[in-house]
């Protein structure tokens, strides 16, 4: 688990400046807008960083593109190299919760692909061609609940 505790103290000197460094994709053509909300993304992670106490040792940055367009929003948290795609507001307390705090990355929204740019054509619409589709949580939770006797 990473907490205050974990944070050096104000004296001590140390080369891991932060314990994570997440890096939000909030430039670019469609991270930002198109795909989903790519700042507001970014909003909701700083504020609730803060709100658990995780500022000493959690920093969230802007990025630049991420050469994944298609897939996004996307994230990225170093030092695990853990990328989340298709990254919605309401995915950020998880986020926060279980990756950042508890130090479990969170599985339905990690992103592998192949190394490098892996940019997805679009439409005719502006719509990313070959984009996996999501399955929801309360998709998931209604599946599993339909297949109980």
């Amino acid at each position: 688990m990473s907490d205050e505790r974990d944070a050096p103290s104000d004296d001590e000197t140390t080369s891991q400046i932060w314990a994570r460094h997440v890096f939000v994709c909030t430039s670019g053509k469609y991270c930002p807008e198109v795909d989903g909300d790519g700042r507001g993304v970014h909003a909701r992670l700083k504020e609730r960083v803060a709100a658990e106490g995780l500022n000493r040792t959690v920093r969230v940055n802007h990025s630049g593109c991420l050469d994944q367009c298609g897939h996004g929003p996307m994230i990225v948290v170093y030092p695990e190299s853990v990328w989340y795609w298709g990254v919605q507001v309401e995915d950020v307390d998880q986020i926060v919760r279980e990756h950042l705090r508890d130090g479990r990355p969170v599985e339905r929204l990690r992103y592998r692909n192949r190394p490098g740019k892996n940019k997805l054509p679009r439409d005719d619409e502006n719509r990313p061609v070959g984009r996996p589709a999501r399955v929801s949580n309360r998709a998931k939770r209604r599946r599993h609940s339909a297949d109980r006797p």
